[in-house]
């Protein structure tokens, strides 16, 4: 099977003996990094692609650590992490999202529970072009018709804006309102039948100190290097070269051409066999030829290391003891 030439991949934190290695694979994994204590993988780049790791039928890059980042990825004006595919990205366990959460569109996805082994369920978000809260309950009503409804104590400090909608069940309660809005996280319902049960539902806005400084554009303008671009081209009969994504990812360098592994030349019709432990006339030479690229490889790792990327790699290990230190105090 013919393979790409190696891709250089060197981590923050080299080999024993000093040495980064350079890997491809074409049934295996890519990138390979396993820590017991800090970084599985680190790569930088200060104009390009910092980690690229490629595999035909296996993982492309993969990261472990035992209590910290498995795989990290930062970006100070472009995209920290990039995923494509068929599926982009996929997390088994909670995922923590501490900024904005951006989709086309979303859901769950579940073994229908009438038939799981066979059929999923899917169902779409609620979605608002405010950020609304929404809660609701059952209320029995009082002999003289009235209720109070009773809301979490910290019902207002989050939200504001309050909508309301009630429901009577068993029968017609024209009078059916609220009485008194909310005020002391509850309000009051009134003029309906004694003992009637009512299906109530509130919304609010929020307002606690995140959404205050992070408010909702409904409509934005698209800035000017995404200006004739779409999220998703096909949908406006638009070539795949005009995506939003080509415009905000840098475009990995090109692969280079791929070869086959040397192979002694052939011997003419009628020549004895070659002794053991005897080249073919000229593989030596080509055998010699690649051990001369391993070792100009390994001589760019180095000077790698002993470069600025140093410097970089001191900073972001101390940031790392910065984050340590926060999670310690909390």
């Amino acid at each position: 099977m013919a393979l790409a030439p190696a891709t250089l991949a060197c981590g923050a934190a080299a080999a024993a003996d000093g040495a980064c290695t350079a890997d491809v694979s074409a049934t295996n994994t890519g990138v390979f990094g396993l820590s017991e204590s800090g970084w599985g993988v680190d790569g930088h780049s200060p104009n390009n692609v910092g980690i690229d790791g490629g595999s035909r039928t296996n993982t492309g890059v993969w990261g472990h650590s035992e209590d910290h980042f498995g795989v990290h990825g930062t970006s100070t004006s472009g995209i920290g992490v990039v995923g494509t595919g068929p599926v982009d990205g996929r997390f088994e366990g909670p995922v923590i999202v501490t900024g904005k959460l951006r989709t086309l569109g979303g859901g769950f996805h579940v073994d229908h529970p009438n038939d799981p082994a066979n059929k999923y369920l899917n169902h779409s978000f609620v979605e608002s072009s405010e950020m609304k809260n929404v809660y609701d309950g059952v209320a029995q009503l009082d002999q003289d018709g009235a209720a109070w409804v009773d809301l979490p104590e910290w019902f207002q400090s989050l939200n504001g804006d309050f909508r309301y909608q009630l429901t009577a069940v068993g029968g017609a309660a024209p009078n059916l309102h609220v009485a008194e809005e909310i005020s002391g996280n509850r309000f009051r319902i009134a003029g309906g039948e004694g003992g009637m049960k009512v299906c109530w539902q509130v919304t609010g806005t929020r307002r606690d100190p995140w959404a205050t400084a992070n408010p909702l554009e409904v409509e934005e303008e698209k800035p000017q290097e995404e200006r004739g671009r779409y999220l998703q081209p096909d949908l406006y009969d638009a070539p795949e070269e005009q995506s939003v994504m080509r415009a905000r990812t840098p475009q990995p360098p090109p692969t280079p051409p791929s070869f086959e592994p040397p192979q002694p030349p052939a011997m003419p019709p009628g020549a004895p066999p070659m002794p053991p432990g005897v080249a073919a006339p000229g593989f030596g030479r080509v055998e010699d030829e690649q051990q001369q690229q391993i070792a100009e490889l390994r001589g760019q790792i180095e000077e790698l290391r002993r470069g600025r990327m140093e410097d970089e790699i001191d900073e972001l290990k101390r940031q790392i003891k910065k984050l340590r230190r926060r999670r310690k105090r909390q």
